[in-house]
């Protein structure tokens, strides 16, 4: 473990020597946040002494961030993320959702509904994917909104969007729309997604899975709104006054995050030593990173921490970091890394597929001293 500093041609001898190793390096992995080196699905032997074959590991749709459904009868309840700060009194799960379950009425006496969600940190990372099951309540009424920042609305039956986006060079575009899209009045759900994608600078609205309208502001450009502003659902949406539920699965989900380049990641490598497994990785540089996040799955899927490393890089700053896996079971197993203070989100983890031989020496192997740092 350790840092050094090199001047700029001997750092540059010393990165080109590093890469020409990485048989699978491609300069995509070099620029980008914990992007994938290479796309084999192939893992490799622990008698070969090191992996550097990675394979991709990217959610489909993003990590859920929030989600509610009401089944459970409690207005104010999530499956996943923050419970409802605020709430209209008379809002109620009412039964006649979508697909005939429980979903969310504003209730019988008028009163806006004004479903509040807090803030949290996941949420700011520029671009936003959320959608909801919902059947025309009126006319006019927003029906997810953030701030100043983003309104998906109804006016005069017709889906609208209002959104704030900042531009790599601080420009600030404003979209204030309404689509072409006449939400039909025949008492029917249907599934509402909104969609931008701050690395293409692209909002996408979607009903049923059939895009509606789309608008593009630029490249790298995040949606402005102010980290502590709530999310709130059906404001000034008060129904008919038959307590019939309009809204229903309310899900937020995280999308890609800008290439802002935390960390420049050159290696990553397992190696098996001895009766455990060595993981080892070289930055070249870091920003904002408070440490090291070393997880360990059987199925690339469920992931569970093995161990942490204080982060000790710094820009144009070559860095070595090891990590010890005293638990390795014969067999195939994935490893891959995170910062512990960025969000996991739909971006594309590294991740090596390993597989691990054994010694077959009955051992205790948590009495094995773990090289590197580590605070687990």
């Amino acid at each position: 473990m350790g840092r050094y500093r090199l001047r700029p041609r001997t750092r540059m001898r010393v990165i080109h020597k590093l890469a020409i190793g990485i048989t699978v390096l491609s300069t995509a992995g070099i620029a980008s946040y914990f992007v994938f080196i290479g796309g084999s699905s192939k893992t490799t032997d622990s008698t070969a002494g090191s992996s550097n074959m990675m394979i991709g590991y990217e959610s489909d749709m993003g990590e859920v961030l929030i989600k509610y459904n009401w089944e459970e009868g409690q207005v104010g309840k999530a499956m996943m993320g923050p419970d409802a700060i605020y709430h209209s009194r008379t809002a109620a799960c009412t039964q006649g959702g979508a697909d005939n379950s429980l979903g969310l009425s504003p209730g019988l006496n008028g009163q806006p509904l004004n479903f509040t969600i807090p803030a949290v940190r996941e949420m700011n990372l520029g671009g936003i994917d959320l959608s909801m099951d919902y059947r025309l309540s009126e006319k006019n009424c927003e029906l997810i909104s953030r701030g100043s920042g983003f309104t998906l609305g109804v006016k005069n039956g017709y889906l609208t969007v209002a959104l704030n986006a900042k531009t790599s060079n601080k420009k600030t575009i404003k979209v204030n729309e309404a689509t072409r899209y006449a939400i039909p009045a025949d008492d029917e759900f249907r599934t509402y997604r909104f969609l931008f994608d701050p690395v293409k600078g692209k909002a996408e609205l979607f009903v049923d899975g059939i895009t509606v309208w789309t608008k593009d502001t630029e490249e790298k450009s995040v949606l402005a709104w102010k980290d502590e502003e709530p999310i709130i659902v059906g404001r000034n949406m008060i129904g008919d006054g038959t307590g019939k539920a309009y809204i229903d699965n309310l899900i937020l989900k995280a999308t890609r995050q800008l290439s802002e380049l935390p960390v420049t990641l050159l290696s990553f490598q397992a190696a098996a030593e001895n009766e455990y497994v060595m993981v080892s990785w070289y930055t070249a540089s870091e920003a904002e990173i408070d440490s090291f996040i070393l997880e360990k799955s059987k199925d690339a899927k469920t992931f569970e921490e093995i161990g942490r490393v204080a982060a000790k890089g710094a820009p144009e700053t070559l860095t070595a970091y090891a990590l010890v896996d005293k638990t390795p079971v014969p067999g195939v197993a994935y490893y891959r890394l995170r910062p512990s203070n960025k969000p996991l989100t739909s971006i594309t983890i590294s991740l090596i597929g390993y597989k691990y031989r054994g010694t077959g020496k009955d051992i205790q192997l948590s009495d094995i001293a773990p090289q590197g740092e580590s605070s687990k």
